[in-house]
């Protein structure tokens, strides 16, 4: 009789370990759950699983700590891993694929029978009727009944992902705000730190229900949210009011999409385009790199008139306004833009030094635009990017035909 296989679990968010667990356990394999990195070397040692599903966004010691500690010792160096975190964490994926793992799934994508079936492919045992999955050896004559019932199961499961979600959709956006104002009310330190934790855990909760649930830009926006959350929390230099500003009002924003969400939305996204306008080399190739790892396509500019030209002949999603321009300021183009009938309503970002950012912040937050400090964090600029074509669909939306 084959061995029963032993899965690690790592993930500290107790909900979503118990949905994923009881699959889990229904396709035959032996499951321990870690909340923490330095659970999950503990249980490493003592528990020495088959396979490890990782979740790279965890306390005390992220995910790649946990690798590297996997790959440096003779005994667990062999161990099969499955990186299975969020899109937006763009580093910590490519440092992780280095250090060699089977597979790198995402978190907001993958449902339970679809991680059963990833698990047991690379384990190379078939996966359970009762867990849902569509992997295994090929069906025996009548064998057809079973995928059948596999397919009915995957399903129903998201059927009732989707109808809990809805139900839950108030409770949870008063997590939200409660979890956000007191990050926001927190003195500097530990108290700081630990209310941005627990603000992380939910949104991280959210980016992966709402990706099971089928509304992919809630899902798109809560990773991206969730990636700069772990790095506030990872370098507390960097919250200074643009970062603080920026967790406010995607707070806001998503809970304010969560009350307008009443059903799934188109799972492939179109494509963004977004208009760069910054006289800095430097400064605008590093946003242009920004955005096409955040899958979005960028047209950089250094001169506002060439822009105006753009402007005028291209539709575009977004636009990215260096405030400090030559012979005519951001703001300025901004007005010039308004005008054009293609972007009378286009979101803009404005972009200033973080010295000239609070007096700015005033006059252009009441204009409706947003505004982000140099230097810039990538994983702002991405959530800031997101959040704006975001609020732009329900302004849309909400706009009588």
């Amino acid at each position: 009789m084959e061995t029963e296989k032993k899965i690690l679990f790592v993930e500290d968010d107790v909900l979503i370990a118990r949905i994923y667990r009881p699959r889990l356990e229904q396709a035959g394999l032996r499951v321990v759950v870690a909340e923490d990195g330095v659970i999950a070397m503990r249980r490493l040692r003592d528990f020495k699983p088959d396979l490890v599903v990782l979740d790279l966004l965890i306390p005390k010691l992220n995910g790649l700590d946990v690798l590297k500690f996997i790959r440096q010792d003779p005994e667990l160096k062999s161990t099969r891993v499955i990186v299975f975190s969020n899109a937006f964490l763009c580093n910590l994926w490519e440092q992780s694929a280095a250090l060699g793992v089977q597979e790198m799934v995402l978190k907001s994508a993958a449902t339970p029978p679809q991680l059963v079936e990833t698990i047991c492919r690379i384990l190379k045992q078939p996966v359970s009727p009762a867990a849902g999955g569509k992997a295994g050896p090929p069906a025996p004559p009548g064998g057809q009944r079973d995928q059948s019932r596999r397919t009915e199961n995957a399903s129903g499961f998201r059927d009732r992902i989707r109808r809990d979600f809805f139900q839950q959709i108030p409770t949870i956006s008063r997590g939200l705000h409660r979890a956000c104002g007191e990050f926001l009310e927190a003195a500097k330190g530990s108290a700081q730190l630990l209310a941005l934790e627990e603000l992380q855990r939910k949104i991280g909760f959210l980016a992966h229900m709402t990706g099971m649930a089928g509304c992919y830009r809630i899902a798109q926006l809560s990773s991206a949210f969730e990636a700069l959350l772990f790095e506030l929390h990872h370098d507390p230099a960097a919250l200074n009011t643009s970062a603080r500003l920026t967790v406010s009002s995607t707070v806001a924003l998503l809970a304010d999409a969560l009350a307008r969400s009443t059903e799934p939305d188109e799972q492939c996204l179109p494509p963004t385009a977004v208009l760069v306008v910054d006289d800095d080399v430097v400064s605008s190739h590093a946003l242009a790199l920004t955005l096409n790892r955040a899958n979005l396509t960028p047209t950089t500019v250094p001169d506002p008139f060439q822009a105006l030209q753009k402007l005028r002949q291209h539709k575009y999603d977004i636009a990215l306004l260096d405030i400090n321009l030559p012979g005519m300021t951001g703001i300025a183009l901004c007005e010039e833009m308004r005008k054009l009938p293609l972007h009378s309503k286009t979101p803009v970002i404005f972009v200033t030094s973080y010295a000239e950012f609070e007096p700015r912040a005033r006059s252009i937050l009441k204009a409706g635009d947003d505004l982000i400090g140099k230097p810039i964090m990538p994983v702002e600029l991405t959530v800031k990017v997101i959040a704006q074509l975001l609020k732009h669909r329900l302004q849309i939306a909400a706009t009588p035909a």
